[in-house]
């Protein structure tokens, strides 16, 4: 049994007390529980006094001594903001989390941390002033790395968002249809390793009303049979994946940003070798999407809009959510 320092001291005076003939009841009126495991002692003298949380509480010689024995200290905005930073590097940029179904009987790896990065994102937004980002709006110009995702993190790009605002609630058996289809999506793309998301970033100017999203692929970086052989199977190359969004309104009392896709582009990227044969052709071209999206006979000539929400920001610091609350936290970089 662990028993406190003061604890100890109540014992042996009850010893003490004992020994002089006392009754017995003497100490049981004087010390009614001792909690074991280190945890706080209760008297009945003290019985309904609020003991304060993280500390405990003992009676000894008159007198009641309080020792903490962990500490539920309210981290400051830096130390969050560093927190959530660490979470990225533990979990991949938030790619280990496991989130849906499709990664079963992985769907609990991480969860604690999954867990962690919302309280923290609720205590960022609690530091905040409640106005939402009123007299912030500038805030939001300029270059972010994307350094943590509770979704695949490349559903950053208004392209992905478009098509998830474009099933809107609809479902799909017990799931979303937006979610089915990101799944099929990282069925095609991410089986046996065949692509690697690389750097993901924004660049915003709230004046032009434009946001540039962009990610890097690397596709086949692995193709080997092992023990049969270590030569490549196929080259590996990629490229960046870039969208363009143009109309892109900022509600300063909500956070709520509306936006609109125009286009895409794959352009070269240092140090990711280009595609073989014919296909850098297809290199560094503007692809009308925000056309095509119109034609599509499912679309009802309809724009491909996206909605996405402004949770905090500050100088160097955003965290984004999108119609279905997950979090995207990026860094400003100066590139």
């Amino acid at each position: 049994m662990m028993i406190s320092h003061s604890s100890s001291s109540l014992v042996v005076q009850c010893s003490a007390v004992c020994r002089a003939g006392r009754k017995s009841s003497l100490v049981s009126s004087t010390s009614k529980k001792v909690v074991r495991g280190g945890e706080r002692m209760e008297t009945k003298r003290h019985h309904r006094r609020a003991v304060p949380p993280c500390s405990s509480s003992s009676a000894a010689t008159g007198t009641t001594e309080t020792t903490t024995t962990t500490s539920a200290v309210k981290l400051s905005k830096a130390d969050i903001k560093m927190e959530l930073i660490k979470l990225g590097a533990k979990t991949d940029r938030g790619q280990l989390l496991f989130p849906q179904k499709a990664y079963a009987p992985m769907d609990d790896y991480n969860r604690k941390h999954r867990e962690k990065i919302k309280l923290l994102v609720e205590s960022l937004i609690e530091e905040g002033d409640g106005n939402g980002i009123v007299g912030k709006k500038e805030l939001l110009n300029g270059s972010w790395e994307c350094v943590l995702a509770t979704k695949q993190i490349f559903r950053s790009s208004p392209f992905f968002m478009a098509i998830q605002d474009s099933f809107g609630d609809a479902m799909f058996g017990d799931s979303k249809s937006s979610e089915v289809f990101f799944r099929l999506h990282d069925l095609q793309v991410m089986s046996w390793g065949a692509s690697t998301v690389g750097r993901v970033a924004q660049r915003i100017n709230v004046e032009k009303k434009t946001l540039e999203s962009d990610f890097d692929t690397i596709l086949f970086r692995s193709t080997v049979i092992p023990i049969l052989g270590w030569f490549k199977l196929l080259p590996t190359f990629g490229g960046r994946v870039v969208s363009f969004a143009e109309n892109v309104e900022v509600e300063e009392t909500t956070g709520r940003v509306d936006l609109e896709l125009m286009k895409t582009r794959v352009e070269r990227t240092e140090g990711i070798p280009e595609p073989p044969l014919f296909l850098p052709w297809f290199l560094d071209r503007d692809y009308p999407v925000n056309k095509v999206w119109k034609m599509l006979p499912w679309n009802k000539g309809k724009a491909p809009l996206a909605t996405t929400f402004v949770k905090y920001v500050d100088e160097d610091f955003r965290v984004m959510a999108d119609r279905d609350g997950e979090c995207f936290v990026y860094v400003k970089v100066f590139e």
